[in-house]
């Protein structure tokens, strides 16, 4: 047997996988990590951590290792998950992990839903330092400025995103099972994952569970402009409150004012005080995300002001509509969005704040759901808001069945066929340069996808 203090992280380069690592290194744990890829921002924080990445999966890479942490994303016949076995190394999950650790020591706010998780979850974090209650936190990315998107925090309060994709190989209830939270935020409920979910109603199956977890001193803050999910509010053990840009929810904007620098708004909170604020974000989803963000803090005792103070501190999250090149009527933004309506809301929001700009999007089909036919319809016309559009290859392809898999090349047509321009490349050289080629005067450019891309942000900033 290796070494106890020794944890092996299976799929290190996983967002929370990551920042989990490095926590532990940092509290004098040995730690070791293995992954079958890493590109920026993650292979850049794990080395800056002093965790090397070993690849590709091999017996070897546990070598010392006293217990592993195994990723969602391995299954049997990886050879890290066939050694663990074979040796009998304890083993574990990270959301078991989390709350052996941490979170079964602390009031924990899960942040659920199928989009804006992430920007939730980070500008509540923003929020609670703002007002000085030192909390812990785990976002699903890396919020501009900071230099982590883990922390263990020593007050009670801990912001986490709650995922509710399986935990691993060996235990396939959803993750945010594991949070025993005190609150829950609930943003909205749309078909994902349908590598484990078979339809919606399985989904809210599972939110449902989420919420019957809730203590009866907790809260449930649930969007008010997601009309799907009012019945749920009907199921909450516990006081439950609703926020969104509609003036009956409990929290919400009013005199919403899009300017070149961001937005400003007037905030009504629960209790009934008014306050302005301001953010340098973008866009109603966006706005939604920090008024949900404000209804939590609400809950957590945050006092107006300062919950005014943490929404102008917070600077978005890296790849959530980040602007990454603004130069002589170009823009570049890179973006995460990886689901019909996050597509559509990033490009509306972009057509707002460039008004009359070409807009031109690059769009990668990579997750579970994205490279099925699922989404086959409302994928081209979430698209139809950009002028050209260039699709990147689907991902590992050859692994999805011919009659399950997304026609791209469909797509490309009916895009065509409506007077936009379409494209599909697989190589990433050639996408960039038709994503460049004959751009007018004012121009913006955004990338989708939830994976690298294979560097074609990059690639794009060195010929600029």
């Amino acid at each position: 047997m290796g070494d106890n203090r020794s944890i092996h992280f299976c799929g290190v380069c996983g967002v929370a996988m990551s920042q989990a690592a490095a926590w532990l290194k940092s509290q004098g744990e040995r730690v070791s990590g293995s992954d079958e890829g890493a590109y920026p921002p993650i292979s850049d924080f794990l080395k800056a951590q002093g965790i090397d990445i070993r690849t590709p999966y091999r017996a070897e890479n546990l070598d010392g290792a006293g217990m592993a942490v195994i990723g969602n994303a391995l299954s049997r016949g990886n050879p890290e998950v066939e050694t663990i076995l074979e040796r009998r190394l304890p083993f574990t999950s990270l959301p078991e992990l989390l709350h052996q650790r941490i979170l079964a020591l602390k009031y924990p706010i899960v942040v659920a839903g199928t989009h804006g998780k992430t920007t939730t979850t980070a500008a509540l974090a923003q929020i609670l330092i703002s007002a000085g209650l030192s909390p812990g936190y785990l976002i699903g990315g890396l919020p501009v400025g900071w230099n982590s998107g883990f922390r263990a925090g020593e007050g009670q309060w801990f912001a986490i995103e709650g995922d509710e994709y399986d935990t691993a190989f060996f235990d396939k209830r959803p993750k945010f099972l594991h949070y025993q939270p005190q609150a829950v935020l609930l943003n909205n409920i749309e078909f994902d994952h349908a590598d484990i979910y078979s339809n919606l109603g399985e989904i809210y199956i599972q939110f449902g569970r989420l919420i019957q977890l809730l203590p009866r001193n907790g809260c449930l803050a649930v969007n008010g402009d997601e009309s799907n999910l009012d019945f749920l509010i009907q199921k909450a053990p516990c006081r439950a409150v609703s926020f969104g840009l509609n003036a009956k929810a409990s929290v919400h904007a009013e005199n919403v004012e899009m300017t070149p620098e961001g937005m400003q708004f007037r905030l009504r909170l629960a209790d009934g005080q008014q306050t302005s604020c301001r953010s340098s974000l973008w866009g109603d989803h966006q706005l939604r995300n920090l008024i949900g963000a404000a209804a939590a803090a609400e809950f957590a005792g945050v006092a107006p002001d300062q919950i005014v103070k943490g929404i102008a501190a917070f600077r978005g999250v890296q790849r959530r509509l980040e602007l990454k090149h603004h130069q002589n009527g170009l823009w570049i933004y890179d973006d995460f969005a990886h689901h019909p309506t996050a597509i559509r809301a990033t490009l509306s929001s972009l057509r707002l704040r460039h008004p009359k700009a070409y807009l031109a999007a690059a769009f990668e089909p990579r997750s579970n759901t994205m490279v099925r036919n699922y989404f086959q319809r409302e994928i081209g016309e979430s698209l139809r808001l950009a002028d050209r559009v260039v699709f990147g290859g689907i991902h590992r392809a050859e692994k999805i069945p011919a009659e399950q898999r997304l026609n791209v090349e469909r797509i490309v047509q009916e895009l065509r066929s409506d007077g936009r321009e379409a494209h599909l490349y697989a190589d990433v050289d050639r996408l960039a340069d038709v994503l460049t080629k004959d751009l007018p005067k004012e121009a913006v450019i955004v990338l989708m996808s939830n994976g690298a891309f294979s560097g074609l942000c990059g690639k794009l900033l060195e010929r600029l």
